[in-house]
């Protein structure tokens, strides 16, 4: 009996291990993102109250409704780059042959995770703090960012956005002096491309630039 409950940890600790995507899990997020068209389909909308939480479509988890989608299909930032997440991490799942189980987590843990993501407990880092904290990833700095990445980003304005990251924009001595992401925004009717510059009193700011990675890596397995 004690052999039997022995080997039953064991093999529920390396579930646990190997529900956690790996290094290859940001070309799942491209991938995913590369579903949504950038030609208005997908508007941006930023309700003034209710409880939807800006994805563009129903999401399912455990095979019950997680989250309503948008009637209009339409998202705000943080929203949908949560579906982006959740979709990337279930594609993850089917082509490993895992069961549909982010971190382990029911839907009221999931649902506080999604809190952590979209900064609802006042944390400025947001997605870094919830993909960190849940232990889903690590916190990347400016010379190690790669398209996939999740990127909380602050500006003088005092507004902020959540993206995924696609490249840095450079001048001629190499020096970043901007980002270019995906994601949605009112500038381009909805989820494009989009490209914002630093700066030190207007555009974003370097200091509250928060850039996240989901998975671990080899070295950890």
């Amino acid at each position: 009996m004690r052999q039997i409950i022995i080997i039953f940890i064991f093999c529920a600790c390396a579930f646990a291990q190997n529900n956690i995507p790996g290094e290859d899990f940001n070309s799942y997020v491209l991938n995913a993102l590369k579903e949504y068209p950038t030609d208005g389909t997908h508007t941006y909308y930023w309700p003034k109250s209710g409880g939807w939480a800006g994805n563009t479509q129903d999401l399912y988890y455990k095979g019950k409704l997680f989250s309503k989608g948008d009637t209009k299909k339409r998202c705000y930032c943080c929203g949908l780059t949560f579906e982006i997440f959740f979709n990337a991490y279930k594609k993850y799942c089917a082509d490993n042959k895992w069961e549909f189980n982010i971190a382990n987590f029911d839907s009221a843990q999931l649902k506080k995770f999604r809190g952590q993501w979209f900064g609802s407990d006042g944390n400025r880092k947001t997605l870094l703090n919830a993909i960190t904290k849940n232990k889903l990833g690590k916190k990347i700095p400016f010379s190690e960012a790669q398209p996939g990445d999740f990127v909380q980003l602050w500006r003088h304005s005092g507004s902020g956005h959540s993206v995924v990251f696609m490249s840095w924009v450079r001048d001629s001595q190499s020096k970043i002096i901007g980002m270019q992401y995906w994601s949605t925004q009112t500038s381009t009717n909805g989820v494009h491309y989009n490209t914002e510059y630093f700066g030190d009193s207007k555009g974003l700011k370097r200091d509250e630039t928060y850039i996240a990675r989901v998975g671990k890596s080899s070295r950890e397995n």
